[in-house]
């Protein structure tokens, strides 16, 4: 595999599968990358002791296995975390979108993906324009507001 498509492949999601069930593979692929790593410096902490010749509880080695994993997986599956990351933005994108069209139905409207903005009215606009909704048409040291 060539630099450029290991670069591609974050962003490119696979088709016909869900945001939520790539966060749920990807999650689970991280999860136990770091698990195998923990276990691998468990391993490595156990040998390192029995060749010096001191004896530490297993409990301890897998503490500093931990501890020792924490940076060292941020480095090493750097790649499987971006993906993680971009599944997390995809899922939570969705559940926004269907939150905002959720609350549009219950308002009544028809869909709302965007909230909607008024429509610009400028000099070349056919809008009528009333001393209520313009002050600038309203009588000379009237603010337009109500009084």
């Amino acid at each position: 595999m060539s630099d450029a498509n290991l670069s591609e492949e974050p962003n490119t999601p696979r088709p016909g599968t869900s945001p939520g069930r790539r966060l749920a593979r990807n999650l689970a692929l991280y999860t136990l990358a770091r698990l195998v790593l923990v276990a691998i410096l468990t391993a490595v902490i156990m040998a390192v002791t029995a060749v010096v010749g001191v004896q530490i509880p297993l409990v301890v080695a897998i503490l500093f296995a931990i501890v020792i994993a924490l940076p060292l997986s941020l480095t090493l599956f750097k790649g499987l975390r971006a993906k993680v990351n971009s599944d997390i933005a995809a899922v939570d994108e969705r559940r926004r979108r269907d939150k905002a069209q959720l609350r549009a139905r219950l308002r009544g409207e028809p869909e709302a993906a965007e909230p909607e903005k008024p429509a610009a009215q400028g000099p070349g606009t056919t809008a009528e324009r009333t001393p209520e909704t313009d002050p600038e048409r309203g009588e000379k040291g009237s603010s337009g507001g109500p009084a």
